[in-house]
């Protein structure tokens, strides 16, 4: 009986020295299943904000770590009540609480976010024009991109005009030179228009030989009096001449 009274009095004071040793004010809730945070949820979904801000609010001052609430409480601040200054304050908090977190990217954006809003509301001039560099980066950026590929394209563009130009240019030239080398020698212009006299038949010779100089039509005009007929001396002729313009110095002709 004293050894069972012993053993009592031992676990006892056991249970009492742990008692005594075990930290004060164990949180052993976690933050989400706080009635608080709770209510704050239901509030939100109501659309009652200021009442859902007070909430989170004092599930931050009734715990040490609160990083959801401190989130909650800044995107209200920054998209609800217009206040940037109160939002970056409780999005830093949630960083330093849960800095590796999937979400602690997209805080780190409302961050940004609230410090554009910040300097949108501040009235001094340089703030302005810094965030006027800072917004017009990402289109400045993008207009370079645009006219870089509008360069490339007109580049591009530029090549096949060119190449168009010498297909167009080289078709032009082959039918001249075709031209040149299948065309017998003409009368010039002024021999064309000069008037013709029709010669004397016992006046033209029976042959001719042919001069530095002539042509066919002129060869006509000294012997008929006329440059047209250079299609007769070439008919009569077609055994000595392999085209219209095939005369040489000292050539005899015959003249029909």
């Amino acid at each position: 009986m004293k050894l069972s009274r012993s053993a009592l009095i031992v676990s006892t004071t056991a249970l009492l020295i742990l008692s005594a040793c075990a930290p004060s004010g164990v949180e052993v809730v976690g933050e989400t299943d706080e009635k608080q945070y709770q209510l704050a949820k239901e509030y939100q979904k109501a659309g009652r904000t200021e009442e859902a801000l007070s909430a989170f609010i004092r599930v931050i001052d009734a715990r040490r770590d609160a990083p959801e609430s401190h989130f909650e409480a800044g995107y209200i601040y920054l998209n609800s009540m217009k206040d940037p200054i109160k939002a970056i304050y409780h999005f830093d908090r949630y960083i330093q609480f849960k800095p590796q977190s999937p979400q602690a990217t997209q805080v780190r954006q409302l961050i940004e976010t609230a410090q554009k809003e910040f300097a949108r509301q501040l009235p001094a001039q340089p703030y302005q024009g810094e965030l006027d560099r800072i917004d017009l980066m990402d289109l400045v950026k993008s207009l370079k991109l645009e006219n870089d590929s509008l360069k490339r394209e007109l580049v591009t563009a530029q090549k096949r005009v060119q190449q168009l130009e010498s297909i167009v240019s080289g078709a032009r030239r082959v039918p001249t030179a075709v031209s040149a080398q299948r065309a017998p020698a003409v009368p010039q212009a002024q021999d064309s228009i000069m008037p013709s006299v029709a010669p004397d038949p016992s006046s033209v010779p029976r042959s001719y030989t042919v001069q530095s100089g002539d042509s066919l039509s002129a060869i006509s005009r000294k012997v008929y009096g006329t440059p047209t007929r250079w299609i007769d001396i070439y008919q009569a002729n077609r055994d000595r001449m392999a085209s219209e313009n095939a005369l040489r110095v000292g050539q005899e002709l015959r003249i029909p």
